[in-house]
């Protein structure tokens, strides 16, 4: 059954308007950035009523290719009946576009990809992050600690030992300072790995700063810890 509704987008749109929209829906939907409008029904895939065009109809799904009607819908010859646009024009001008370098694919793609941030940008971030629960996780600690241990601290005269409850109180303290060393030495290793982690970005910035020649040296010599490219007049060298 054939819809009558164009897509939403061309709707009331011009012809040219519409042959625009469906170059761009077939690159959308051909690099699997959008998907046609459908939902799975036992294992198959179909197409929403809305979707849904005549050539949809001979094709049918099957356990061994639930998804054969998706990705007809991904079809030039399915959206350009979508948008009611000749498939002979579509075809031409997702041609035209491939021979001048794909421009309207490649604004679909930037369009529909949200630029990813710079990597020192995102660890920075992740380091902060990351040392701001440890310290709120420290601080916690300590403030659950502290007031047990200065009582201890201030339990020099035996009467007054004597008079409080002794056994409790050591058994809360000493909770308290395991969860107080614990929290430290995962500090102290977030410490570590943060600071090699900071090493590594600077030297993989360093690398990709350099020219691609040196690069290949540095990376090079890196690994092999050997010169690559050695000067047989050097001094020690065999002639």
């Amino acid at each position: 059954m054939q819809a009558n509704a164009l897509h939403p987008d061309a709707a009331g749109r011009s012809k040219p308007e519409r042959l625009r929209l469906a170059i761009e829906i077939f690159y959308a939907r051909s690099s699997r950035h959008v998907h046609p409008d459908g939902d799975w029904q036992e294992g198959l895939w179909y197409p929403s009523p809305a979707e849904r065009r005549a050539c949809c109809d001979d094709i049918h799904p099957t356990m061994s290719n639930r998804q054969a009607l998706e990705s007809h819908c991904r079809s030039q010859s399915h959206i350009s009946s979508l948008c009611d646009v000749p498939l002979g024009e579509l075809k031409a001008a997702v041609r035209a576009d491939r021979k001048q370098g794909s421009p309207i694919a490649e604004q679909v793609t930037a369009s529909l990809v949200a630029p990813r941030p710079q990597r020192a940008e995102t660890f920075f971030e992740m380091r902060q992050k990351a040392r701001q629960e440890t310290f709120e996780q420290l601080h916690a600690a300590l403030a659950q600690g502290l007031p047990l241990f200065e009582r201890l601290h201030a339990l020099r005269d035996p009467k007054v030992a004597e008079e409080e409850s002794m056994a409790p109180l050591l058994e809360t303290a000493s909770a308290s300072a395991e969860r107080l060393v614990a929290t430290l030495h995962s500090a102290r290793s977030l410490e570590a790995t943060l600071t090699f982690g900071s090493a590594l970005v600077e030297t993989l910035r360093t690398l990709l700063e350099e020219p691609p020649a040196k690069r290949r040296r540095s990376l090079a010599t890196g690994i092999t810890g050997a010169d690559p490219n050695p000067d047989p007049s050097a001094p020690g060298r065999a002639a």
